[in-house]
């Protein structure tokens, strides 16, 4: 684990100082719906996927949106959502893998919250993915490229917002949901107040 201070300070909710949002980020399949889950049931808070939210307001898969309108229409609603959930409370938010794209929105969203990115190497990203018969539904390619090296380069390119755009990081691999999301309760107790 990785704490680096605070740009921006964690505004605490009005129970026992814990952050408002504890928002989860990073690339596909780095743990943050299954971390999500378990810390949101830990802290009582309500628990937020963001691309569950985007295809239940789509009325499809992410998948089959992008292939009817395109990544750019998927993006929008994505960078919407990011603003609107910056004025929730009470929640554990994990975000999809390109919401870090959305610069303002994730500054707005980062005002309040205790941001986490779940990171996991490329060749273990594909493994997981290798391993999710969802994948193919949920996770629609980015680029159209072999999934080894789109992985490795889109990685390549968001690690920087990943790392900018956090408060914490800390490693998945070889480590279970609930481990995890035990260490980032921890860390709420511990959050300086903003």
């Amino acid at each position: 684990m990785v704490v680096r201070e605070k740009e921006t300070g964690a505004a605490s909710s009005s129970r026992d100082g814990i952050p408002a949002r504890i928002v989860l980020a990073g690339f596909r399949a780095t743990g943050k719906s299954a971390v999500g889950g378990r810390l949101a049931a830990r802290l009582q808070y309500r628990f937020i996927d963001t691309d569950d939210e985007l295809c239940a307001r789509m009325k499809s898969s992410v998948a089959e949106f992008v292939r009817r309108r395109g990544w750019p229409a998927f993006r929008k609603m994505e960078q919407a959502l990011l603003v609107e959930l910056a004025g929730t409370e009470g929640v554990v938010i994990a975000t999809g893998g390109g919401a870090i794209l959305h610069q303002d929105a994730w500054r707005a969203l980062r005002k309040g919250s205790l941001v986490v990115w779940l990171r996991a190497g490329a060749a273990t990203i594909r493994q997981r993915l290798e391993a999710d018969v969802a994948s193919a539904v949920q996770r629609p390619s980015l680029t159209g490229i072999d999934p080894g090296r789109e992985i490795e380069e889109v990685l390549a390119a968001r690690e920087p917002l990943y790392r900018l755009g956090s408060d914490v990081v800390i490693e998945t691999e070889h480590r279970t949901p609930e481990d995890i999301a035990a260490e980032i309760e921890q860390l709420c107790f511990c959050a300086p107040e903003g």
